[in-house]
């Protein structure tokens, strides 16, 4: 699929505006710029280090600079990536960013990568590495998997009661965010929407009503992820010996303590409040059902501290936030590239409705079509490049004698994988039922779903370290289709393809200006809402 740089370009522009006044020599913003320039100038001449005996790919030719090819991941990060597949996908190979060497391995090692131990390997460090910790606060993953254990033990195990609340949030939300439709076709930024959308359900079901509703604690949770990842996406454009000053002159990293500063003087309290009030032996008491509240009784001496509660809150809304928007805006588009595909998912949204007598645990499951159609637009735009991120925590051999030394991050290209013809017929078609017809197979009626994993999927990793959140998006992201096609007539502007995808790194992205066109449908039946 094309892509557009768009926002990327104006990132680099950014490092452009800092310039020497001529003949001001006592101007200290000059002469930082000056030491950054001339750090970045000898780490750019060093040859990219081996790490691993693995051959490293990008250079265009055997002239190109190495620092150049470090940059131009930024831009050119899925050619490159497929430029190591193609010529290495049995085995490993290396590409190169300003910020760190990382080796690409082949999805065949996912068992023997899986079973191993996390003293040995850590997907968290390498995830917290990946997302510069100490500048966008996501080092607080190290100290502890309190949120993770709460997804798993309590939100995913049951996770059909909640499908009431987070329909009613739903409906709530999208009567508030979408524009009057009614009669005329009508232009709509869908990004922001779904933002909003997905804000508000999962605070619904992370701090409860009535703070899922609250202005300030739904801009801080949206701020908070933009902040993280534009600080992330420029701070990579550095080596990790300079991101501490560039830091310095980047507003984005500024902004990311500030949201998180104000995150907890929301949630402090609240945590506060519960505490006091669940002490106080007052039998009317009530506990709420929220992923807060489970964190509060789950929590240590140290877990449980307010500041760190609050803390934890705002990182899940950063991973809630950032994928499940990107998955539904994706799916949008490509609903409206494809039209032919809104009559029969409408009409199997409608079914399930029907029979189950409005929204049930069961409702969601019986929408194999919109779950394949959502899995397909995520193979042909995923979120990332690259799964099961890893870091060495000592050296590494593996089965067939790649070594790895301590300290190297590796990961496996999963958006390739799935762009393999060896794994998906046909892949450059884009079929939207593709796996709801391999569901149809025998014995396979329980595979090739959204958020499952195996050995080829994975886009949320596979074994124990999987995202533990993926069934809950995978339902939040259906909910919030399946509302949008009963309600709205949906189609792209007149002369207008699909939105170009964006790039940065190994992300894609989708176009957050990217408009479809919508209409309010006339007489719908009350039932398919209830």
């Amino acid at each position: 699929m094309e892509e557009k740089t768009g926002w990327t370009e104006q990132l680099l522009h950014e490092f452009q505006t800092v310039s020497f006044k001529r003949y001001d020599y006592m101007n200290p913003y000059a002469w930082v710029a000056f030491a950054i320039g001339v750090l970045f100038l000898f780490r750019s001449i060093i040859i990219a280090p081996e790490t691993a005996d693995v051959p490293t790919v990008g250079k265009r030719s055997k002239y190109e600079p190495w620092f150049w090819v470090r940059l131009r991941f930024f831009h050119e990060a899925w050619p490159i990536v497929t430029e190591g597949y193609r010529n290495f996908n049995k085995s490993s190979f290396r590409f190169v960013r300003n910020d760190a060497d990382i080796i690409v391995i082949s999805n065949k090692y996912i068992d023997e990568i899986r079973s191993l131990p996390t003293t040995t390997i850590s997907p968290i460090k390498a995830h917290v590495d990946n997302l510069c910790g100490k500048y966008s606060t996501t080092d607080i993953l190290l100290e502890s998997d309190l949120h993770t254990r709460m997804l798993q033990t309590k939100l995913t195990p049951n996770i059909g009661t909640f499908i009431p609340a987070m329909k009613e949030e739903l409906q709530a939300a999208l009567a508030e965010e979408m524009p009057d439709c009614r009669g005329c076709w009508t232009p709509v930024k869908i990004h922001p929407i779904c933002l909003k959308l997905v804000a508000r359900i999962s605070a619904r079901i992370f701090v409860g009503f009535p703070l899922c509703r609250n202005e300030d604690w739904l801009e801080t949770s949206i701020h908070y992820t933009e902040n993280v990842f534009r600080t992330v996406t420029t701070l990579r454009l550095f080596p990790q010996f300079i991101q501490p000053f560039v830091s310095l002159l980047t507003p984005w990293a500024w902004r990311v303590p500030q949201n998180l500063h104000f995150a907890q003087k929301l949630i402090v309290p609240l945590v506060i409040e519960r505490k006091q009030a669940q002490s106080s032996g007052d039998p009317s008491y009530t506990k709420p059902n929220d992923l807060l509240q489970w964190m509060i009784d789950a929590a240590d001496e140290d877990e449980g501290q307010p500041r760190k509660l609050a803390h934890r809150q705002l990182l899940l809304t950063l991973a809630a936030i950032h994928t499940s928007t990107m998955a539904a805006t994706h799916v949008l588009f490509d609903l409206c590239e494809r039209p032919e595909y809104i009559k029969p998912l409408r009409e199997e949204i409608e079914t399930a409705i029907r029979e189950d007598g409005g929204w049930q645990k069961s409702t969601l499951s019986k929408m194999q079509k919109l779950d394949s159609f959502l899995k397909e637009s995520q193979r042909v735009a995923p979120p990332s490049l690259l799964a099961v991120n890893r870091v060495a925590l000592q050296p590494l051999t593996l089965s067939d004698g790649l070594y790895l030394p301590r300290g190297t991050r590796f990961s496996m290209p999963c958006a390739d994988v799935l762009h393999d013809p060896e794994v998906t017929p046909n892949p450059q078609l884009f079929d939207g039922f593709r796996y709801y017809r391999a569901r149809q197979r025998p014995n396979e009626s329980t595979r090739h779903q959204f958020a499952t994993t195996d050995g080829n999927n994975l886009h949320f990793g596979h074994g124990k370290y999987s995202c533990p959140g993926r069934f809950f998006a995978s339902n939040e992201i259906k909910m919030i289709l399946a509302h949008v096609l009963l309600k709205y007539e949906i189609k792209s502007p007149a002369g207008q393809g699909r939105p170009k995808n964006l790039t940065a790194h190994e992300y894609i992205f989708p176009d957050p200006d990217g408009l479809i066109v919508c209409q309010e449908r006339k007489d719908v039946p009350e039932s398919l809402f209830a």
